[in-house]
Parts: C-alpha cells; structure tokens; sequence
C-alpha cells in the first residue's frame, strides 16, 4: 500500500462531439415496395450533419493528451497512475494542451452555423435530411469540454482487498503498455532495416523515462533501466546507428518490446570489415626472402560487441 503514497490519480476527461445523428427510415428514398429489416435485427446506422474535417482538431488534443499522461503514467481504476514527482510538470503540458483544445472550442463555435450551411451545400439534394438532424449551439457547447482531475486515494479498512488487487497489478500494466510502445517503435522505425537515425533513439528514451519515474512498482526493474541507460549512452550522438551500435540498439528494443526479431538481429548482425588493403606487388625473390617459416592462426577480438541477455521472466 506504499505505493499510494507515491502516486495521484489523474483523471482525463476529454468529450467530443462526433457530428453525427441516427439515420431514419424517412431519411431514405426508397423504392415502391422497398422493405427494411425491424430494428431488432439491424439498423440504419448513422448520418453525418457536420464536415468531419471541422471536429478532427478535438479528437487530436485528446490523442495528445492521452499520449502526454501515457508519458510518465500508467492506467489505472480508468484514470493514470502518476507518480507524484511528475504531476506538475505534466499539469504544465496538460493547461497548454487544454488552452488550445478552448481556442479551437471558441472558434469552432462561432463559425457553427455557417460549417452547417457549408454542409448542406455539399450534399445537394440532402439538405433537409440535414436540417432535422441539426443540433442547436448550446447542445454542441456542452458536448465539448477538456477537464483534468486528481485526487489521492487509501482503502476503506476492513475492505483492502479488492484495492490491493489492483495496485499489485500495475506492475503488470505498465510492462505491457511499454511493450506495446517497443513493438510500435520497432514496426515504425526499425523492421527491415540495418540502420537508422538518431531520432529513432528518442521514443526509446521516453519508455526508458516512464520505466524510472514508476520503478518503485517494481524495484526489481532498476537493473534492467541501468543496463539499458548504459547502452544508450555509449551508441553515437550524430550521424546514422549501425553495425554494432545498431545490433545494440536491437537488443535493447527486444528487452523492452520481448521482439524475436529485434533479438535475431541484435546476436547474429555482422560486423562490418575493415577495408582490405591494396596488393603489394613484389619480385619472387622478395616474396620468398620475406616467408615466414609458419603460419600464425590470428583470432579476432569480439569482446567487444554488446552481449544480450533475456529479461527476467517477470518482465514480461
């Protein structure tokens, strides 16, 4: 139960209007005779009575929103578990994101009327299929809304149980959101691949930020986050990763995302060579004055490759 004390639940409540009304029977234009199944088998679905290019911004502040507390927590009795070192400097990023959801909110809202009229004109012929699924303004203002909550939380005594579940449950959680991140990252930046850019380290990073600012979940996991810390920083600051520092870079995707393939990579990428040296031509007579009596079996150095372990079980 410690583990409250280092946490706050933060609550993202985000709303959109989706633009969108039940379509019904007298919307269509159907033929003499035409038949539609009863309700209780199917229905007519929806019908749209705004351009969904002009909602589109709202369903964005809240996938950023959403991605800005995934950042440094993990989800949680339907909120985010934060850790109470980070809440005011993610509360900083959530009122920026908030004053542009409002600015939009305001615009949007003045410009309501005239985007219905638009839409009308767009759909020739369907104007007052339109016309009676407008909402009024007031309805759209309410609908649309960006709110933040946090609170602490502590079991009732004599009922601890069902909290306990899940807080030992977190643990479980967040591996599985940063996994889920390690496998969108190695989909997007590193499949087929045998180098990359520099930018492809920062989502690393991040998970690699997110693991530390919540490892009181599972000290277990300082281990992992210094190895991987140690990697990272020993792979080049310009220029593209490969060869070794891109196999160490695989490694580190596989630990954290359990990717075979990472792992494939990570052990069996060769290394590259060094250049071969331009032939020497020489006269027999040189070529035999400089023969060594035997042949020296030269045995490259490999120590220096990354080695790679599996996790530990409990990681994934």
């Amino acid at each position: 139960m410690n583990i409250l004390d280092n946490i706050v639940i933060l609550v993202l409540s985000v709303s959109l209007w989706t633009g969108r009304k039940q379509l019904r029977e007298e919307d269509l234009k159907l033929a003499d005779g035409s038949e539609l199944p009863p309700q209780k088998l199917a229905s007519l679905g929806s019908k749209r009575v705004m351009d969904p290019a002009a909602l589109a911004p709202f369903a964005t502040f809240k996938r950023r929103a959403e991605r800005t507390v995934l950042s440094v927590g993990t989800r949680f009795l339907g909120g985010y578990a934060v850790p109470v070192e980070k809440l005011d400097g993610l509360m900083a990023e959530l009122d920026v994101i908030k004053g542009e959801y409002n600015a939009a909110r305001i615009e949007f809202l003045s410009e309501y009327d005239q985007a219905v009229q638009d839409w009308k004109a767009q759909n020739p012929g369907w104007e007052e299929v339109i016309a009676r699924a407008v909402e009024s303004l007031e309805y759209v203002k309410g609908q649309l809304a960006f709110r933040v909550q946090t609170f602490n939380i502590n079991p009732v005594e004599g009922h601890e149980t069902g909290l306990e579940t899940e807080i030992n449950g977190l643990a479980d959680q967040l591996r599985h959101e940063v996994r889920q991140q390690a496998r969108l990252t190695w989909e997007g930046s590193f499949r087929g691949k045998l180098e990359v850019g520099q930018k492809t380290v920062r989502p690393i990073k991040a998970m690699l930020e997110k693991i530390e600012g919540l490892v009181f979940l599972e000290p277990g996991l300082n281990e992992l986050v210094t190895g991987i810390r140690s990697t990272l920083t020993s792979l080049p600051k310009t220029g593209p990763i490969k060869g070794g520092d891109f196999a160490a870079l695989c490694g580190v995707i596989h630990l954290l995302g359990n990717i075979p393939e990472a792992r494939e990579i990570a052990e069996n990428l060769p290394v590259e060579e060094e250049p071969a040296e331009e032939p020497i031509e020489e006269s027999v007579e040189e070529l035999e004055a400089n023969e060594e009596p035997n042949e020296i079996e030269v045995i490259p150095d490999l120590s220096y490759l990354p080695q790679f372990e599996e996790a530990p079980a409990e990681w994934f």
